[in-house]
């Protein structure tokens, strides 16, 4: 009996420093989980901080050399060679800028504390991108239009919403307000309606070019004069099944359930309603050589949206979509592409050099040339 007791207590005691044991680790454990969300924490403020950070140089950049390139912005500012890197709240970060097609760029910024690595990132339009500088009148010239899907071609104004209207501005007129086609012999307080969230109005698209195909060099002139500071967007509605019933029709809505779906050049963005971003379908390029002049490429097709942003930052590559390792930028290890190492070929008018592929995404389906035009003297 004793023995037994003896055991009995040996095994309790045993037993209470093993469940002493585990409650220490659980709370060892638990202590260390709890550092490292605070160190994930403070990681991912740092990446944040650095990313507004580099965003707020790019823009002040742009700001004050209205001119800058893609290229000359990034050499600048830095790119992934030679990065923005720092000490902030305690940890570090790197932060640094990457074509995206044209006419964006991505950012991104990684931020470290600790053991904690967070990055983030976004892709932001060029300022003055499609953007009207003085009175304008808007060209629109066709450089592609393949055989394939029917389409038309739309245009957009979006105005900036310090527009408020005919009557209520100083001399009682403002003529901005494209209500009364820039008219003010009609004293009206006219407000500006659209469907936009943020600096500007979304005013409803107009058509420039009727449902069709195979159009290379056909020209519109959109004679209605853009004031500075519009933003013109362009978009490609298209109907998917061959048969083009309603080919030539001038008086089409984009909204026309003969159209299946449409293609913007120009989005507002989610994150920052202040801003424009690149439509995920269009590729837009500025001239090189001759001012207010820009090149659209639209994808017709339906792809990812991982394929349309790989060929718009890396360009065609071997045409394969599977998976890479070592690529510049640091940013497509381990994940899926078509190989690209960016666009070097240059066609005869100076931009990107488009191909035809089918099978991937290619941005040569429908191409636009849009020119602003200074507006006639009145």
């Amino acid at each position: 009996m004793g023995k037994f007791i003896l055991l009995f207590v040996t095994a309790t005691v045993m037993g209470g420093s093993v469940l002493l044991l585990q409650s220490d680790t659980d709370r060892l454990q638990a202590d260390d989980r709890q550092a490292l969300r605070q160190e994930e924490a403070l990681a991912r403020e740092i990446a944040r901080s650095a990313y507004n950070r580099i965003v707020s140089m790019a823009r002040k950049l742009e700001a004050e050399q209205p001119d800058l390139t893609l290229e000359e912005l990034i050499d600048q500012i830095g790119g992934q060679d030679n990065p923005l890197a720092g000490h902030l709240k305690g940890g570090t970060y790197e932060a640094w800028l990457y074509p995206v097609g044209g006419a964006s760029y991505g950012a991104v910024a990684i931020g470290r504390y600790k053991r904690a690595t967070h990055q983030v990132g976004a892709h932001r339009l060029m300022r003055r991108t499609l953007e009207v500088t003085q009175p304008s009148q808007v060209k629109v010239t066709f450089l592609e239009s393949m055989a394939g899907y029917c389409s038309a071609i739309y245009i957009q104004r979006f105005v900036p919403k310090n527009n408020n209207g005919m009557g209520n501005n100083p001399g009682q007129c403002d003529p901005s307000n494209p209500a009364l086609g820039n008219s003010c012999e009609n004293q009206q307080d006219i407000e500006l309606r659209g469907n936009g969230n943020g600096k500007y109005i979304a005013l409803e698209p107009e058509l420039v070019f009727a449902p069709g195909n195979n159009r290379d060099g056909a020209e519109a002139l959109y004679s209605t004069v853009l004031n500075p500071g519009e933003r013109v967007n362009f978009i490609l509605a298209v109907d998917a099944d061959f048969n083009c019933e309603r080919r030539g029709d001038t008086s089409i809505d984009i909204n026309d359930p003969f159209f299946e779906y449409t293609r913007p050049a120009l989005v507002e963005s989610v994150a920052d309603f202040n801003q424009m971003q690149e439509g995920e379908y269009a590729m837009i390029q500025p001239h090189p050589t001759r001012p207010n002049v820009w090149r659209i490429a639209f994808e017709d097709l339906i792809f990812s949206r991982a394929k349309l942003e790989d060929v718009k930052r890396w360009s065609y590559g071997d045409r394969k979509w599977r998976k890479r390792r070592g690529a510049q930028w640091g940013e497509r290890n381990g994940k899926r592409s078509y190989g690209g190492w960016g666009w070097t070929k240059i066609d005869a008018r100076g931009y990107y050099q488009l191909e035809d592929y089918g099978h991937m995404p290619d941005f040569s389906d429908q191409v636009i040339e849009v020119e602003f035009i200074p507006a006639p003297a009145s």
